[in-house]
């Protein structure tokens, strides 16, 4: 019977240790210990991010900082590009629309992942934002970052955002390395923390835009969290246990080694999909993330049936597809504290449950 239960692409597998360190402190967040805890902690997250430059944690949800990054690095007016290959990509195109954008909107079926040539239609000379999505977590789709952001920049001033929500701290992500302007995470995936946190890390260009942006903004006006920064404080109350679980989960991260960690999640997302097809399930995406897997049943078999016996059965949580992927595709994430072993187990009674559905 396996011991880890939940195998949804966020939230994800809480470590105990970082539970623990959630529900162990209650210090005053504006208290001078609260102010060196936070200190310590943005140092820790910074090598996660591969970054040397500005970073902030906003108790918010991941959706919260994709929005905080289009408020605050696009300008009114501006000519911004997303691409739209999944639900959280086409989320892009709907929160800039919130905000009176006309954004351009380059459309990638599901499952596959936007490519240089079809960049090659676009007049990047006139784009003055492109968001972009790591991994597409609606799909289980990779997006090459580090090789489109270096064609975005060859050909184009704009901004370069990325929602690395289902990347950072479970696959390869250089912030610095990769040239990227804006970069987003959350608690609750990679950094295998429970939900409640974003993180959002920003260039020295970003950070010049963003001081002259006239957008309004309020909560979210990252301004305010940079001038709470000298003080190592944030400008609103913090979700103080998720800021203490998020650095204990750092520790843990830190301590493995951020590539061997990528090393990790890469064979444990290349052992199930080896056993899934063995199996009789087929893989869903042309261009898979190692973050999570989404496999699709054979003889049409609904995803959710097969969802609620591995719950029903074994107390096993997976994520069903979303919308119109609904029934279609069974998603299972590579990401939080999860071990090598528990893939054997999980895919042995998947094996045994699908075994089951086709007799």
């Amino acid at each position: 019977m396996l011991k880890k239960k939940i195998f949804t692409p966020g939230p994800t597998q809480v470590h105990p240790d970082v539970l623990k360190a959630t529900i162990s402190f209650d210090t005053y967040h504006r208290s001078s210990e609260f102010r060196e805890f936070h200190k310590q902690l943005i140092t820790k997250l910074k090598p996660v991010f591969l970054t040397e430059q500005y970073l902030h944690v906003l108790t918010t949800s991941g959706t919260g900082a994709l929005e905080a990054s289009i408020i605050n690095f696009c300008n009114p007016g501006d000519n911004v590009l997303y691409i739209n290959q999944g639900r959280f990509g086409a989320r892009w195109g709907s929160i800039c629309k919130a905000y009176g954008f006309s954004p351009k909107e380059i459309y990638v079926p599901y499952g596959q992942s936007i490519s240089i040539m079809e960049l090659e239609q676009t007049d990047l000379s006139a784009i003055d934002d492109v968001l972009l999505t790591h991994t597409e977590t609606s799909t289980a789709t990779l997006t090459d970052i580090k090789t489109i952001a270096g064609y975005i920049r060859e050909h184009s001033n704009a901004m370069i955002i990325v929602d690395a929500v289902t990347s950072v701290g479970a696959i390869e992500f250089k912030m610095d390395e990769w040239d990227i302007d804006v970069a987003v995470s959350a608690s609750q995936k990679g950094l295998m923390t429970q939900p409640g946190l974003a993180i959002i890390a920003y260039s020295q260009r970003a950070k010049d835009k963003m001081m002259k942006n006239e957008m309004s903004r309020f909560y979210f006006d990252l301004r305010k969290e940079l001038k709470s920064a000298d003080d190592y404080l944030t400008t609103w109350t913090p979700a103080v246990g998720l800021f203490y679980g998020l650095d204990k989960a750092c520790d843990i991260l830190l301590s493995e080694g951020l590539v061997n960690k990528w090393q990790r999640t890469k064979e444990m997302a290349g052992y199930f999909r080896t056993e899934s097809i063995k199996n009789g399930f087929g893989i869903f995406s042309k261009h898979p993330s190692d973050s999570l897997t989404a496999l699709t049943l054979p003889n049409e078999i609904p995803s959710g049936k097969l969802i609620r016996i591995m719950k029903d059965n074994y107390g096993v949580h997976i994520a069903n597809g979303q919308a119109e992927m609904k029934d279609k595709i069974a998603r299972f994430s590579h990401m939080g504290d999860l071990e090598l072993s528990d893939f054997i187990e999980l895919s042995s009674l998947l094996n045994l449950e699908l075994r089951k559905l086709l007799n």
